[in-house]
């Protein structure tokens, strides 16, 4: 995808955030609540931290779905990396494949290379491959290729990198690779502005062009990214097989800003080369969603049960830095079951939530034949912030002119998921939903549906900040962001006009798929952010901030061993990672020693009392390298160890006792092993 001005976006919108959580000495509590914040979604996927976008890499290997994704560090577009076993609950593992001095790591996808096509398995377990686009410093964009031989725990880059160089185009980026049996090649599609690209290779090394399209086909209201080429049966027909070209599509949706679109036809030799061949009318758009928040959507590889899958990045590229979460930015919708049904209008794209989302139901509720007023008290005194509700309606037994459910509902806000029998559509109104943090966040969003045998359906889900609605078993569906206050949980019924009939109603509240924090390298607890950015991760304690940042512990102590093995990242001007101690509640009178990479020293500060600097030692500290860092005080005695190699020793009886704590300087810095040990004169 085009990144030219994002990382510099989201850098400042993050920023921003992080300078009002400072000035308004926010405290929260981030061991007791583990990606618990106010619009953190309790069951659609996030990082724990930073900025998120585009999936990629969706292949299924030996008991995992894996889940790679567009990762911003701080400037620095890595792989993100988690695994599932039901496509539910996910396992957030270390950053994936990272940025080198050919450029930033941008859109792809993986294979696993079963007959070795590559020659890059070196043991037994088949070989993970990713295809990916560099963005290189001079914004061109090519195709980089890395694979890992441990199911994709750690990665290698191809010595021929790029394998795919830029061919004179100015937008050549995410490519999609698969497996065609037909013909024993492996086939890549990929986008190059207005259209895509299909390449062939025989070892997803060497790849030749083969032809293109959609340069006079559906919608071009900007560029198309994230392309997906693959077959289908039609009404499950094996048989009857048509292949779908899924794109998105930059500006033009019909909710606004970004969305997707979909082609059904044939994937065919002709002359020697393989095309897509479009089988509907070329001006016809059909699209994915209709909502704002469905994007760069992709299906996973090699799934065992031949299911389609697909999982896209819900947000858009109209609001996207201005986001009011933290210290995340950026969630996946839920995954959806993609099926090819014949309709009246012609062979169409069906989506249904997977089944594997009912394993989060709570007890439910169930109502049936029901005659329903505006003002009915149905679902009175039900309430919560992630939940499930499938409903049918009766549409000729129907007088009101529109019906629904406003959920989260709190004083002068709510979200309208409804149905419009005058119009035919089926929406979404977020215009009372909440926060909105841009002039193109408020709206309605619909899509038109006809009744389906008299009959209207609406399955949807809420969560902290999301909602899904899939009308008539998938036919249409609407995804979209809402950022209501917190205490804003009722779910009401409505019916303008008239009553509605209501066939059925279920409700289930579903549960979080969060566990506790993977932080555990540590006997300190009750941790307090007091500014900047922090976040527990599958790396340990992450800070981050633009000046300083800090957070403290509830553990206090006078004379100790206090230590961690800390690392300071490469971003920006990356500069000092540090241990706190002796502190007051507020960091305001405190020691302070810390690893200072842009500075290349070790340096010892007091906080408040007329402090400043008490001594420093020089030494190189590299980014992205561990460190030991540990302090150990005995009354005004303060010694400083850098892995065990004293590097300081000073004296100063300002402060005796107070509590241990973080800090971190115009850096993002882990913090792991982070133990103290009280001791006695």
């Amino acid at each position: 995808m085009n990144r030219n001005i994002f990382g510099l976006l989201l850098f400042v919108s993050t920023l921003i955030l992080i300078c009002a959580c400072s000035k308004n000495h926010v405290t929260k509590k981030v061991d007791d609540d583990y990606m618990d914040e106010q619009y953190r979604p309790q069951y659609h996927y996030t990082a724990q931290s930073s900025i998120i976008n585009d999936p990629n890499g969706l292949v299924f290997y030996e008991g995992e779905y894996h889940l790679f994704h567009q990762y911003n560090l701080w400037g620095a577009i890595h792989w993100g990396h988690a695994v599932s076993k039901d496509l539910v609950h996910w396992k957030h593992l270390p950053p994936a494949i990272f940025p080198d001095e050919i450029g930033q790591i941008w859109s792809g996808s993986a294979v696993i290379d079963e007959k070795n096509t590559s020659g890059l398995q070196t043991g037994s377990e088949k070989v993970m491959v990713a295809l990916f686009t560099y963005s290189e410093p001079n914004g061109t964009q090519s195709q980089g290729l890395a694979y890992s031989n441990d199911k994709g725990r750690t990665w290698k880059k191809h010595p021929e990198n790029p394998v795919l160089p830029n061919p004179g185009d100015k937008d050549f980026r995410d490519p999609k690779i698969f497996w065609h049996e037909a013909s024993g090649q492996w086939f890549m599609v990929l986008a190059a502005g207005d259209h895509v690209k299909i390449y062939k290779s025989p070892n997803l090394i060497h790849w030749t062009y083969e032809s293109e399209f959609g340069k006079n086909d559906g919608a071009h209201g900007g560029a198309w990214e994230c392309p997906d080429l693959f077959p289908m049966a039609v009404d499950g027909d094996p048989n009857n097989i048509r292949w779908v070209l899924s794109i998105s599509v930059v500006d033009g949706s019909p909710a606004g800003g970004t969305g997707m679109q979909y082609f059904v036809g044939d994937f065919v030799e002709e002359n020697g080369h393989w095309a897509f061949k479009n089988k509907n009318d070329p001006s016809e758009v059909l699209w994915t969603n209709y909502g704002k928040d469905f994007y760069a959507g992709v299906t996973w590889n090699g799934t065992p049960d031949g299911r389609r899958l697909m999982i896209a990045w819900s947000d858009n590229w109209q609001y996207r830095d201005v986001l009011p979460t933290y210290p995340f930015i950026g969630q996946f919708s839920n995954v959806r079951e993609l099926e090819l049904k014949t309709l009246p209008e012609g062979i169409r794209i069906n989506q249904r939530p997977i089944k594997e989302l009912q394993s989060l139901r709570g007890k439910g509720e169930v109502w049936k034949n029901q005659t329903i007023p505006s003002g009915s008290h149905l679902l009175k005194g039900y309430q919560g912030d992630a939940y499930e509700l499938i409903a049918e309606f009766e549409a000729d037994a129907t007088t009101a002119s529109s019906f629904g459910f406003r959920v989260r509902k709190g004083v002068n806000q709510y979200t309208e998921v409804g149905y419009n029998k005058q119009e035919g559509i089926l929406y979404i109104d977020r215009t009372l939903s909440g926060k909105s943090t841009h002039e193109q966040f408020p709206g309605k969003h619909a899509a038109q549906m006809e009744s389906e045998k008299d009959k209207i359906r609406m399955h949807i889900f809420v969560d902290r900040s999301s909602v899904e609605v899939y009308g008539n078993d998938g036919k249409k569906v609407i995804t979209d962001l809402i950022f209501p206050d917190q205490n804003s949980k009722e779910i009401e019924w409505f019916a303008k006009g008239g009553t509605a009939k209501l066939n059925s109603l279920k409700y289930y509240p579903l549960d979080r798929v969060w566990g506790k924090t993977p932080f555990n390298s540590t006997n300190l607890s009750g941790w307090k952010i007091l500014s900047g950015q922090w976040a527990d991760t599958s790396s340990g304690k992450e800070g981050a901030s633009d000046g300083d940042s800090f957070i403290l512990s509830s553990q206090h102590g006078d004379n100790f061993t206090y230590q961690a093995d800390i690392k300071v990242s490469r971003y920006k001007d990356a500069s000092a990672g540090a241990l706190v101690f002796r502190s007051d509640a507020d960091a305001e009178h405190a020691y302070v020693v810390n690893l200072d990479a842009k500075n290349d020293s070790v340096t010892l500060f007091k906080r408040g009392d007329g402090g400043g600097e008490l001594d420093k030692h020089s030494m190189t500290i590299d980014t992205d390298k561990v460190y030991t860092l540990k302090t150990v005080t005995e009354g005004s005695n303060i010694k400083v160890f850098v892995n065990d190699q004293l590097v300081i020793e000073t004296n100063d009886s300002s402060y005796t006792e107070g509590y241990f704590g973080l800090n971190v300087w115009n850096s993002m810095t882990i913090f792991t092993n982070v133990y103290y040990t009280n001791t006695r004169r």
